[in-house]
Formats: structure tokens, sequence, C-alpha cells
């Protein structure tokens, strides 16, 4: 027999991974009755965790591919994993956790929940129901989950201020004289795009400004494909907002493709604000203005919530948003 797991007990005692967890790690208001069979079942059964966090490991959740196969934010956010790891005397690595298969999915998170004396950083940009976080109750090893939250688990999450973050951006836009801006998004709505997409339209309110749906443009999250429909959503000769809001960069760059094919200057006609601050932004041209995330300390703020865990028994879960900043460059200017 393998490791015994959080899972093996809750099955063995008829209680949840939850409950199981919360007498482990003396939380919650569990009773004395359900706190006695729970216990003697850890000693009967042999469970032992390890409290020496000697490795990180950061797992990028693969539940569609659509999003974290294009995207070149998670490298970055392992470079900060890489730093914060070393700054604990701790080994880091990264790995995919493959959640495609509905009917494989238990088994992969159990396979990661293997690692003695680890510690998991869950890259959980593609997770979005319940029942894709339902898989980390009870999880048997340290855990904080980055770029994604869940609103029924109590977990330790650090994430992106997104909606402050797309209001300011947009105030931007509306303060260089833009009274009709646009939205292009992904037509795959993560968790972190519907917030994005409330600080722009929070903006237009705030400021009376009119918005038109028909500006309201969902594509395909691939660089190729979105900028083709893009493409065919401007041969149409649309009338323009003068400015353009996105959900990030690579659908930035897209519509600047798109928007120069069809003989429409960016930023003389129509200005474009990004979001992540990916290195093409600095490629493109023109530059793209857009919200820099410190995808750096993202990870070492996770690394360090790792270590939290298993030296300060006192720690309560958190969910911690990071702020981030403007970079303007040449993609708008002032009407």
């Amino acid at each position: 027999m393998g490791r015994v797991s959080i899972r093996d007990i809750a099955a063995a005692t008829g209680y949840s991974p939850a409950t199981v967890s919360n007498v482990l790690n003396k939380k919650g208001n569990v009773g004395a009755k359900a706190s006695s069979i729970i216990l003697d079942a850890v000693q009967r059964m042999g469970y032992h965790r390890a409290n020496q966090l000697e490795r990180v490991i950061f797992a990028v959740a693969r539940v569609t591919g659509r999003i974290v196969d294009v995207s070149p934010f998670h490298p970055g956010v392992y470079a900060g994993i890489e730093r914060g790891a070393k700054a604990f005397s701790l080994k880091a690595s990264m790995t995919t956790l493959d959640l495609t298969n509905p009917s494989t999915r238990k088994d992969a998170v159990a396979e990661l929940a293997q690692n003695a004396n680890a510690g998991v950083i869950l890259l959980a940009t593609e997770m979005i129901s319940d029942d894709e976080y339902a898989l980390f109750e009870g999880f048997d090893l340290p855990l904080v989950v980055l770029d994604g939250w869940s609103d029924k688990l109590a977990l330790d999450c650090v994430t992106i201020a997104n909606e402050p973050a797309a209001y300011r951006a947009t105030t931007l836009l509306a303060e260089k004289g833009h009274e009709r801006i646009g939205y292009v998004g992904s037509r795959i709505r993560i968790k972190n795009f519907p917030q994005r997409e409330r600080g722009f339209r929070h903006v237009l309110e705030d400021m009376c400004l009119p918005f038109d749906e028909k500006n309201r443009i969902l594509v395909d999250p691939s660089p190729e494909q979105g900028y083709l429909e893009l493409c065919a959503w401007l041969d149409d000769n649309p009338p323009l907002p003068t400015a353009f809001f996105c959900d990030n960069d690579l659908v930035a760059a897209a519509l600047i493709r798109a928007l120069n094919a069809h003989g429409i200057r960016v930023p003389d006609d129509v200005s474009v604000m990004g979001f992540d601050d990916e290195q093409l932004c600095q490629v493109i041209q023109p530059t793209l203005s857009t919200v820099h995330v410190p995808r750096h300390k993202m990870g070492e703020m996770a690394v360090r919530r790792l270590f939290e865990q298993t030296t300060d028994i006192r720690l309560a879960p958190c969910i911690t948003m990071l702020h981030t900043t403007i970079v303007q460059r040449q993609s708008i200017k002032r009407i």
C-alpha cells in the first residue's frame, strides 16, 4: 500500500476530506466524537504528514490548454518561485498537471500529493468550476493557488487585483479624451477576464460614457485565430471607437495586427491598451501600452505562504491580491 492520504482516512471514517484536514490541523469546530474517530483512524492506518518542507513544485493546471499553452505568463512566475525557493534554501521544479480528462483528474491530483516533503504552488489560470477546485479539498501537501481562487474552499491564494487594474487602465484612456471605448477579449472566459471587464465597465458608468455592445468583441485566445476573427469583423467596416481595452496582451497584439492590415493606424486612428506586460509589448509596432503584472513577486509571495504554512500554526488561509502598474507606450494617444 502506498502512503496513506487524507482522502484515504476520509473514506475509512465516512467524514469529508475537509473535516479530516481540520482535525489534523486543529482548525474549525469539529466535535469530540468525530475528532476521536478520525485520530484513531490516523493512528491505525499509519498516516504521517511531512512537516519539513524541502522543495516547491510549480504545478501548471492544464484544463483545456487554450490559455496556458499560448500564454507566456507562467515562465515569469516560475522565475519568481525559483528566487523565493532559493531564499528559503528550497529546491524548485515545474510540472504540468493534466486535468483535461475528467475521468483521470483525481488520479493526477493524488499522484501529485505523493511528493513527500514538498509544497505545491498550483497555477490555476484555467481552473473555473467548483468541481475543479474540489479536487484539492483535503489536499495532503501544503498548497498555494496562484492566479485563481475558490469561492467554496478556504485555500491560500495569490492573485491579481484584476478589477482595480482594469479600472485604472480604462481611466487612463478616458483621461486622454476617449469617450467611445471598446472591449476586446478572449472567448475563453477564465476567472480573471470577467473581473477585468467589470473594471472596464465601472469606469464607463462612473464617467457616464456610452458603450455600444457591438464594440464588445470576443475572439479565440490563440494569436493567429484571434487575428483572423478580428480581420473578419473589420471586413464589414464597423464604426470604430477611438480606443480599445483588451483582456490581455495577446488579444491586444492580434487587434493591432488586424487594424494595421485594414489601414487603420494605431494610435492615430485607434488607441489600444493591453493587460499583462508580456515581452511582446516592446517588440510589436507600435509598442503596446499595458498593465504590468508583477509575476516574479507573485511567485515569491506564493513560496513565502507555503513556507509559513509549515512553520506558523496560527496561519489562516487568505486570498492575497497584488496591485499592478500602468505602462504607457506608443499604442495610446490623447485626442
